[in-house]
């Protein structure tokens, strides 16, 4: 049988074997961890780098698309106020043919007035002349009618002293032809 001191020592053996073993199973695993740490540093690395990498480009990427969009905009404002500017110029344009038109057409509406009141005038003053000329045809006319009404009469009062005359004549020259006869 074995000894207290034997068991003890085999024991203690066994006990500092575990410990050697364990100390190398934990250097192991700390050399693991390290390992692992190192390799987790790299792989944390390797990420930020590419993700630091894809937001430059992003950034890049943005910055290009905000210089685009700028410079659309300014091309797009430069282009609005080009048309806009095209707009004015033929509105003015636009508005000045309508104040030349409005200007001619009152000019013409004011020849038209002149000359409708120049036609006016010599039509009343032609057809105040027509009034006096007939005025004085009527007067002539009447004039004329009395003088051959005047003449009429005479004739008539001729004709008649004549017709009297030739009466007396035929009836004296029948009691003639009757005494004769």
């Amino acid at each position: 049988m074995e000894s207290v001191v034997d068991y003890a020592d085999t024991k203690r053996a066994e006990l500092e074997n575990e410990v050697r073993q364990l100390r190398a199973a934990v250097f192991a695993l700390r050399e693991e961890l390290e390992l692992s740490a190192i390799q987790l540093k790299h792989n944390t690395q390797e990420v930020r780098s590419s993700y630091e990498a894809d937001l430059l480009q992003m950034r890049n990427t943005i910055s290009s698309m905000r210089g685009a969009i700028e410079g659309a905009a300014v091309e797009a404002e430069h282009s609005a106020n080009a048309a806009i500017a095209a707009i004015r110029d033929e509105n003015k344009q636009l508005r000045e043919t309508v104040q030349s038109m409005r200007a001619v057409n009152d000019e013409l509406r004011s020849n038209f007035q002149t000359e409708r009141q120049k036609i006016q005038a010599a039509a009343n003053d032609e057809i105040a002349q027509l009034r006096t000329v007939v005025q004085v045809l009527r007067d002539e006319t009447d004039g004329m009618k009395i003088r051959h009404e005047h003449q009429l009469q005479d004739l008539e009062r001729a004709q008649r002293a004549e017709t009297i005359e030739l009466q007396k004549t035929i009836s004296v020259l029948r009691s003639e032809l009757e005494k004769h006869g």
